[in-house]
């Protein structure tokens, strides 16, 4: 494994490093070094996940050794309560803790796999919800509140129904100290419930508090809430926000609310059911614990409020009412709620949702209590350092469109909002724990100084980090007309006009004609989206077919749904249809800030091309946005006249810049690793200004080409696909490659899937159809693909001599029979168009890059045993014979050894064993090895090391002896010292 040394700091890298990682690494050293904050932006691709983690764990490391196994045998844990579990203070130690936060646990997951790629391995836990986590198959299907309160409830040891998977945790803690050593994720802390019986969720919440590293979502860190349940020492310690582009508006929401009329009645009517179940209890089993008089105060209360929004006078509905944040603290006075007796009234409405959640518990209801989110809403306005915070709120009401409902009662819907347009405070808020180092990184930051004014804080380290990929492998031009010379603008002046519709609508019909595989098409607005689909599915037309129907005879359509819950189907019928190669892809119609945008992976083939149809601003007359407008430009004005006017953030300024952000998110979505290669097609004439250029990133800026004529345009693209399909054959390998490991590793046939037949092709077509929808979330980071060589116009790839592509199918022919190995080369011919792909009897195919090839002939003995260590300098060839049934057979073992078929039957029952003994999540960590190993991105030492890391373990040591048959003679010495190695350490 690479080592790098920076700033003096020994970084373990698991491949060879580019230069932008290792200037990547060393801004996250020089932040945590000089104990202060970094803001790094680095494209999609670059590795910038693999490289944060290596560089902070190894700064970590360079202070002192990982924790070390705590021995629990005597801690004393208030098991009682579930409160009580969190009730001891936790980073006790002398090293500072890392807090690694993400968005999604989606994101989490990729991260967590990272940090097995590399060499480090710190003591770790993963935190999640309930929703995650809990195993009790008598509460899991509830949700929010109901699933929290039903969860404390069953914890806590009174009455007949108590959770035993809570139980269980002082015994398993107790015997299981280990645990958190390894890298463990959601799946596997569930799997650890589901089989051993304790409770994953308390388990992380026990052991986070000694612990070198946790991975959290945001919500743990930004809001105040979830903050208090972390017992972590603050002082000193790193915290990492990954795909931190948004950080300041999830900052602003977690600080702010909405109250509308339907969740306030809902409230009253929960209050109303607490007074009779407080008092039938009273009445029928005499029990005093619990006051009816409290929840009609309550009621009383709620009431009042609901009355006085209803009073608050607005002149015009669609400016709704606003005051000044402070305003908050005078409306709920007339209520008598005041800093004073707020906390009385908090802990009324939590008790209130708890006997409520008690109620429903013995009557079997799943609804969850509206209650809390009074609760929550005061304590957001009462908070522990005063009113000082509300300078930066505003209060506004708005008056909503009534229901026919509502307007026969006479009733008026409305909602009242309490909004945060400084995000700086929730992150003034952490600092002031003493927080060392605050890290925030994604691949769109930029621009950094307004980012860095609303999150108020300083970050001397900044890095705008280029791409890995060559400037001939991005397509990126601004199309300002459509094919009839109609101008591409999505304005809100020109969004409705049916000559835009039309013009747009017939751009994409052709960039579908001329982009293969898999093409992105991103709208500003769902609005703009469904009003442009139903246009081209009835619009007129003077062609006998729609533009719908032309653009689904090019490619198969999927539209992003609005409703989220629908979002796992449309990607599933994306994949899918990515899989069919009746037709040249799949277009997928999407939305900026939508779901698709955020977070997914389109390399390859998936994401060929992205098309930004327009500037995705905020709707003007949004009371939120004209808000936040005007707070900016007062700041800016009451601003330190020491600071230049032009660098502070005005409302115009941020208004733009957020378009900017969403349209950069969007185009992030291809060109996913190194060797990928997409287009970017901006089709609105606004791109053509500098002013919105300069908002690009910066690794794109320099590519971006105006074109005046549409033609040019379909040119170019057409150009650039021809030549970068050549140029990267990625989707064009051998069978040898094909397979995950030859003889160890045989395709598996099924009724869906069935092994392809050799005779089909000698190269076989491979890409996102391959790996279905996992392909999306899990590519290789960028050194992980096989580096391209050059000769002359042609290109070596993977032992290949590939010929520049001239629309003809390619194949690979066969050296001369007694041509010596040092000098033989597999060719590739052109066959016409019309010409079926012959089967080739005898194709070879020749490790060229071994470093000790000698002169023999083709019939060289290999023995399938050594098939899967191909990175030692073994020569490898095989000899392929037309009666072959599938690639997983097409290596020959040598005369003396029994045969392919025996070896293979060997190698196969052995996979069976390994299924068999591990779970799922190990299953595919040993795939990873053999695939990583077949494609020489491993060192042997390293895969022998991990194998035998995963075969230790009860039941398992015939694993270790039978993949002991695989290992090469020469090298069995060494697999057998890692097994004794390990087994010390054990």
């Amino acid at each position: 494994m690479p080592n790098y040394s920076i700033r003096g700091i020994n970084v373990d890298f698991p491949f060879e490093a580019y230069q932008s990682q290792i200037i990547y690494m060393d801004r996250v050293i020089e932040s945590l070094q000089n104990k202060c904050h970094a803001l790094l932006e680095s494209p999609t691709g670059t590795g910038k996940t693999l490289c944060l983690l290596c560089a902070t764990l190894a700064w970590r490391k360079s202070l002192g050794s990982f924790s070390t196994r705590k021995d629990r045998k005597n801690c004393s844990i208030p098991w009682s309560d579930s409160d009580d579990l969190m009730s001891q203070s936790g980073g006790g130690g002398a090293f500072p803790t890392i807090i690694y936060a993400s968005r999604t646990h989606s994101q989490l997951r990729q991260v967590i796999k990272e940090l097995k790629r590399s060499s480090y391995r710190p003591k770790m836990v993963v935190l999640g919800s309930r929703e995650q986590l809990c195993v009790n198959e008598e509460v899991n299907s509830l949700r929010g509140k109901a699933l929290t309160n039903a969860c404390q409830y069953l914890c806590k040891k009174r009455g007949k129904r108590q959770c035993n998977h809570f139980n269980r945790i002082p015994d398993y803690l107790k015997h299981n100290t280990h645990i958190g050593d390894e890298p463990v994720d959601i799946e596997d802390l569930v799997n650890i419930g589901k089989d051993s019986g304790p409770c994953p969720y308390y388990i992380t919440r026990e052991l986070h508090k000694d612990v070198d590293i946790i991975f959290a979502p945001y919500n743990y860190l930004i809001s105040n809430g979830y903050r208090k349940f972390l017992k972590v020492n603050w002082n000193n310690s790193v915290l990492i926000f990954d795909e931190a582009h948004n950080l300041e508006s999830l900052c602003a929401d977690s600080a702010s609310f909405d109250l509308p009329s339907v969740l306030l009645s809902a409230c009253i009517s929960e209050a109303q059911e607490c007074v009779q179940l407080a008092a039938a209890r009273r009445n029928s089993l005499n029990d005093v614990s619990i006051n009816p008089e409290n929840f009609a105060i309550l009621k009383g209360l709620l009431l009042k409020l609901q009355e006085l929004i209803s009073k608050v006078p607005i002149p015009k509905r669609d400016e709704g009412f606003t005051k000044p944040g402070p305003y908050i603290y005078e409306m709920l006075k007339s209520l008598n709620i005041t800093h004073e007796t707020a906390p009385k009234l908090i802990g009324t409405v939590e008790e209130a949702a708890v006997f409520l959640e008690e109620e429903k518990q013995r009557t079997a209801t799943n609804s969850g209590s509206k209650l809390e989110i009074i609760a929550d809403m005061l304590k957001l306005i009462f908070r522990e350092n005063g009113s000082n915070h509300a300078d930066v709120y505003r209060v506004h009401v708005q008056e909503l469109e009534q229901n026919s409902t509502d307007m026969m009662k006479g009733k008026v819907s409305r909602t009242l909002s309490w909004w945060c347009f400084s995000p700086g405070i929730t992150m003034l808020d952490i600092a002031k724990k003493g927080v060392g180092s605050i890290i925030l990184t994604s691949g769109t930051l930029s621009p950094m100084d307004s980012l860095a004014q609303e999150l108020k804080l300083d970050f001397p380290v900044r890095l705008e980090n280029p791409h890995v990929i060559s400037s001939n492998q991005l397509w990126a031009g601004v199309v300002s007309t459509g094919p009839s010379g109609y101008v591409l603008n999505s304005s809100y002046r020109n969004r409705d006009v049916p000559e835009y519709k039309q013009e747009l609508g017939n751009a994409i019909v052709n960039f579908s004609r001329v982009v293969p595989e898999g093409l992105l098409i991103f709208f500003p607005s769902y609005y703009l989206m469904d009003s442009c689909i139903s246009f081209w599915k009835n619009g007129c037309h003077r062609n006998s077919m729609t533009v719908w129907e032309r653009i689904c005879k090019l490619k198969k359509p999927v539209i992003e749904p609005k409703d989220s819950s629908l979002f796992p189907a449309a990607m599933q019928d994306f994949s899918e249809k990515l899989q069919d190669r009746s037709t040249s892809g799949v277009v997928f119609f999407a939305v900026c800030r939508g779901k698709v945008s955020e977070g997914l992976d389109f390399a390859d083939g998936a994401g060929r091309a992205v098309v930004i149809t327009g500037l995705p601003y905020a709707r003007v007359t949004d009371p939120r946005v004209i808000l936040k407008r005007e707070f900016l430009d007062e700041q800016s004005q009451l601003a330190d006249v020491k600071l230049p006017r032009s660098t502070l953030l005005s409302g115009s300024m941020w208004y733009s810049q957020e378009a900017a952000r969403a349209v950069n998110q969007a185009i992030g979505r291809v060109i996913r690793h190194r060797h990928d290669y997409g287009a970017i097609i901006f089709c609105d004439d606004r791109f053509e200004q500098p002013s919105q250029q300069s908002k690009i990133s910066l690794w794109i800026r320099p590519n971006v080409k105006c074109y005046s004529r549409y033609g040019e345009v379909i040119s170019d693209l057409a150009r650039f696909f021809r030549t970068e399909r050549s140029n990267f054959p990625a989707r064009l390998v051998t069978d040898q490659e094909n397979n995950i490991v030859s003889t160890l590793i045989p395709m598996e046939s099924t009724k869906d899937n069935p092994t392809p037949a050799f005779g089909n092709s000698n190269l076989k077509n491979v890409g996102v159809a391959q790996n279905e929808l996992s392909r999306l979330e899990a590519f290789p980071p960028a050194n992980r693909a096989s580096p391209l060589e050059r000769d002359g116009n042609n290109v070596k790839w993977k032992g290949l001599t590939i010929l520049k592509h001239t629309g003809k199918i390619p194949r690979i022919v066969k050296g001369d029979v007694m041509q010596g190995c040092s000098s033989r080369k597999a060719k590739l011919v052109e066959l016409s168009d019309d010409e079926e792909t012959p089967v080739e009897r005898r194709c070879e195919v020749v490790d060229l890059e071994c470093d000790n090839c000698e002169k023999q002939t083709c019939e060289t003995e290999v023995l399938a045993s050594s098939t899967c260590f191909n990175t030692m300098g073994l020569k490898k060839k095989r000899k392929v014979q037309e009666s072959q049934g599938s690639a997983s057979s097409s290596v020959l073992t040598a005369k003396g050894n029994g045969g392919g078929n025996k070896k293979e039957a060997s190698a196969s029952a052995f996979l069976s064993q390994v299924k068999e003994k591990l779970n799922t999540e190990e299953y595919k960590k040993f795939i990873g090895y053999m695939q990583a190993l077949k494609k020489k991105e491993i060192k042997l030492a390293n895969v022998m090391e991990s194998i035998v890391q995963l075969f230790c373990g009860r039941e398992r040591d015939h694993l270790l002896m039978g993949f002991k048959d695989f290992v090469p003679v020469k090298y069995r010495p060494a697999y057998e010292e890692c097994i004794k190695t390990r087994k010390r350490e054990g």
